[in-house]
């Protein structure tokens, strides 16, 4: 039985056009082609990871382990213009604001295993 605090896996269904008009302090604006492009390194360590994701209690954040390593909670959304916002509490995240936990949620969305929700605005 799921209750309030059961995290839900991103294999059960999610509603279609969700919003969020706020995410954690530190959030980032991400270009995930330009990611693609120019670290190439992280993306392609996603791409190769052993990946485990949990949707958590908003549209935007999630619970991503990469290879068996720690968790770490992470919020992605996608503003209308088709880049994203987002941040992880990763260390590699806190230190270049790019790491395999984000590209795996563009990854899983471009794949569509998961709906990442539309930013409203930069509040």
């Amino acid at each position: 039985m799921k209750t309030a605090e059961s995290p839900t896996t991103t294999s059960e269904c999610s509603l279609p056009d969700q919003r969020v008009s706020r995410q954690p302090s530190g959030t980032r604006n991400l270009d995930f082609r330009q990611i693609r492009d120019e670290r190439s390194a992280t993306w392609n360590a996603a791409l190769d990871a052993t990946v485990e994701v949990t949707k958590g209690g908003r549209p935007d954040l999630f619970l991503v382990s990469v290879d068996d390593d720690c968790p770490a909670n992470c919020s992605l959304a996608e503003h209308p213009n088709g880049t994203h916002a987002g941040w992880c509490s990763c260390e590699v995240f806190q230190a270049t604001t790019v790491c395999p936990h984000l590209c795996v949620l563009r990854q899983y969305a471009a794949l569509n295993k998961l709906d990442l929700p539309e930013r409203t605005s930069d509040s």
